[in-house]
């Protein structure tokens, strides 16, 4: 129930939420952020999380945010437009269970490189 809307920093928001389990984001208005760095790092027990309604066509900095989620084995970020993110600087380290991350094969020219780095298979959709 969270009014979302006029949101531009939702860095460090999940942060820490190591009994975090499943998140439904769905009534999040992301359209305005700018911000997502950090968003669910070391959220350690986190294996499930459906970003699908995000619009991330507007954020820039994506520095971390799925960093130390050592629980998550999956990924679908295929929604997600990366053409404006400058910074995703260990966008999925130490996610040491993570099998594979789904990408837009039109938005996920950027993204590759970190997901490469953290030995991720990447699945074009």
């Amino acid at each position: 129930s969270f009014n979302t809307q006029n949101v531009n920093n939702m860095s460090f928001m999940f942060n820490g939420c190591s009994n975090l389990t499943n998140i439904d984001l769905s009534s999040f208005n992301t359209q305005n952020v700018t911000n997502m760095s950090l968003m669910f790092s070391n959220c350690s027990n986190l294996t499930n999380i459906d970003l699908s309604s995000f619009n991330t066509q507007n954020v820039t900095n994506m520095e971390g945010m799925f960093s130390k989620c050592s629980n998550l084995t999956n990924i679908d970020l295929s929604y997600f437009n990366t053409q404006n993110v400058t910074n995703m600087r260990g966008m999925f380290y130490g996610c040491s269970n993570l099998k594979e991350v789904k990408l837009n094969k039109n938005y996920g020219s950027k993204i590759q490189d970190e997901i490469n780095k953290e030995k991720i298979k990447i699945i074009l959709i």
